[in-house]
């Protein structure tokens, strides 16, 4: 598990040098549960290294790790823009202090981030260009990641170009264990200043003891030599410490290292250590304490002197260590904490649990402006074209947009008996049977891949083909800074695959037009006209050629289609029969490439205003020659876009 700030400052780091679109196409594709993370809740490490896949497979440069260390470097900007930029001054005064003191800046934030799994930084060695820097950690695959906050640190506060080879890796199943040599101006390394100070007196080991009560001194061999009063009082009378092996009495909690004498003296330069106690305490078998310090080398003794403090965040610490404020040092400020934390306690409690409330209730907010939005643009997207609805999203002005179609194939159905309806019945009830009219038509209609442009008041149904090929939408997509997540990534992947699922065979859209119209055919025989009780009487006719589309209106806009092939579809329409789908020679011409349908020669018809044209009838889909397998009925044919069989729609 891992702390949110690492996860949000990968966020803002798409978003700071990628673009806001990026990010939410990886939240959709990643299926995350929000596009923001919370500092300080904690999340699965997966979850990083899955954006990072995700940007390598989105942006095709680059690679996942390649990512991961770029979200490194961007942890440090992140880091500084929220103030924590003086933590990170104060660490050294040069790099190489820095790299010292990289452990203590980890155990800096235990308050902030108390779950906190904080890898091991050691310099093992160093010279005047650079120094070998030990990375250890639980978690695997975040070498990268430390190497690039490294080199960014490197350059934002010391003005370093700082490199990074792997020298060995010693990693195991449970540990990544990688030697890095940084290469660096070491300033630093020089010999050291001889200082002179005044002579003082020798210091008896029981006033040292006084005043560090906690500490602990070993022998070469890390068996205690003698311990401070107050670390003895808090272990029961029978259980003996001196001469124990420290390994036996305390647990080694960080470093996470072998208790040795070789490793504790050399981490001990500059790594701040933390035990707790294995043996019960007098407080009771549940009892913890620990204890952290420094590990100190007393050459002269050749001993090790470890000066710690116990740690304690709230008076249940010091209840389960069973120690009192007096016992505490007066010189640090454990007490001042102590005291002042149990009567801030119950109002960080209660600000927590406000902030909880108010995240869940942010949470509930983005989903239902998420769901709203959605809504919305469902809406948008059956009252105009998509394409078009993009430029709107995008801020194009309404009255801006107007295209040129080369080839459209528009389809009228006309209720002819749809005035004794309205003449016969009520404003209500004709409201009523239209509605329903129209819901049957749409709910046909929508698995095609088509527009309908209008539906008017005397039942005449207009829908069009061919509009949805608009080869400048990627680019207006790009562009386009105001879409929402959903639209974002739901546009760039609907306009190649919902068209896709709507015409799986590819088919020609004056193909698609004629199965529609078949399909819209069957379907109105299922609705019946109250005052004949019998089917509506609908005419339906198409025609194929080009035509100009664009938005009409400065409030209420309608997309409306303009040019000789609406007026020509809505004669041949007007000229056709009942119950019969009527369809012009240029739509002809289309059908009759690939042999999918069964059409009749009409003959030669005088169209109001068009002069006499050939014309002709749609009378079905051609019959397959062989049985298909999983049709075992020659004669039941299906609709390639409902997968309703003729025999169904004609039950309709």
């Amino acid at each position: 598990m891992l702390y949110g700030i690492i996860l949000e400052s990968a966020r803002d780091g798409v978003i700071v040098f990628h673009g806001d679109s990026l990010w939410k196409r990886i939240v959709h594709e990643l299926n995350l549960p929000s596009e923001t993370f919370q500092l300080f809740a904690r999340y699965e490490e997966k979850i990083l290294f899955d954006i990072c896949e995700c940007m390598a497979n989105i942006l095709h440069e680059g690679t996942s790790e390649s990512y991961l260390e770029f979200f490194g470097e961007d942890f440090v900007r992140y880091f500084v823009n929220f103030g924590f930029d003086k933590i990170l001054r104060v660490a050294g005064r040069t790099l190489r202090d820095f790299l010292f003191a990289i452990d203590q800046l980890h155990d800096s934030n235990r308050f902030t981030f108390p779950n906190m799994i904080q890898p091991l930084f050691h310099v093992t060695e160093e010279n005047a260009t650079g120094a070998t820097l030990v990375y250890k950690s639980v978690r695997h695959g975040f070498a990268r990641y430390a190497k690039g906050g490294l080199v960014a640190a490197a350059r934002a506060l010391f003005q370093e170009n700082i490199t990074m080879n792997i020298l060995h890796d010693w990693s195991t199943p449970e540990f990544a264990h990688i030697a890095f040599w940084v290469q660096f101006n070491n300033i630093g390394f020089q010999p050291k200043r001889i200082l002179h100070f005044p002579s003082l007196p020798n210091i008896k080991g029981e006033t040292f003891f006084r005043v560090f009560p906690f500490s602990i001194l070993m022998n070469s061999s890390l068996r205690i030599y003698c311990v401070g009063e107050n670390l003895l009082h808090i272990f029961p009378d029978d259980t003996p410490l001196i001469g124990r092996p420290l390994d036996e009495v305390f647990r080694l909690i960080r470093p996470n290292i072998h208790v040795e004498w070789d490793k504790v003296l050399s981490y001990g330069r500059h790594i701040v250590f933390l035990m707790e106690n294995r043996l019960p305490l007098r407080s009771g078998s549940s009892g913890k304490i620990q204890l952290k310090g420094q590990m100190k080398y007393l050459e002269h003794k050749n001993m090790l002197w470890f000066l710690c403090h116990p740690v304690l965040g709230s008076a249940n610490d010091m209840i389960s260590a069973g120690l009192h404020l007096s016992e505490l040092n007066l010189f640090d400020s454990t007490s001042d904490i102590l005291i002042t934390g149990i009567h801030q306690e119950r109002e960080i409690e209660e600000a927590i649990a406000k902030q909880h409330l108010w995240s869940i209730k942010l949470q509930e907010s983005k989903k239902k402006l998420i769901e709203w939005r959605k809504r919305s643009e469902r809406l948008l997207y059956s009252i105009l074209p998509k394409h078009i609805a993009i430029m709107l999203q995008s801020g194009v002005r309404p009255n801006s947009i107007c295209e040129s179609h080369p080839l459209v194939t528009v389809l009228f159905a006309y209720l002819t008996d749809f005035k004794v309806l309205s003449v016969q019945l009520d404003p209500a009830s004709t409201i009523q049977y239209l509605n329903q009219i129209i819901n049957t038509f749409d709910e046909v209609e929508d698995n095609y891949d088509v527009f309908k442009v209008e539906t008017k008041a005397d039942a005449s149904y207009m829908v069009v083909a061919g509009l949805t090929d608009r080869s400048h939408l990627t680019s207006i997509k790009r562009e386009s800074s105001a879409l929402s997540s959903l639209t974002d990534y739901t546009d760039e992947q609907d306009d190649g695959s919902t068209s896709a699922m709507k015409n799986p065979h590819g088919f020609h859209q004056t193909e698609i037009i004629a199965y529609l119209a078949l399909d819209l055919l069957n379907a109105s025989k299922s609705i019946i006209n109250p005052v004949t009780n019998q089917p509506f009487k609908v005419k339906f006719g198409f025609h194929s050629g080009t035509a100009v589309g664009g938005i009409v209106g400065r409030t209420n806009i309608q997309y409306c289609l303009f040019g000789d092939t609406i007026n020509m579809a809505s004669r041949i329409t007007t000229c056709g029969e009942d119950g019969r789908i009527h369809l012009s020679q240029s739509s002809y011409n289309y059908l009759v490439v690939d042999n999918r349908f069964t059409i009749d020669y009409r003959g030669q018809i005088e169209i109001k205003s068009k002069g006499i044209h050939p014309t002709y009838w749609l009378i079905d889909v051609v019959k397959p020659k062989s049985i298909n397998v999983i049709n075992k009925n020659p004669t039941q044919l299906r609709c390639p876009f409902t997968g309703r069989s003729t025999t169904e729609l004609k039950l309709i």
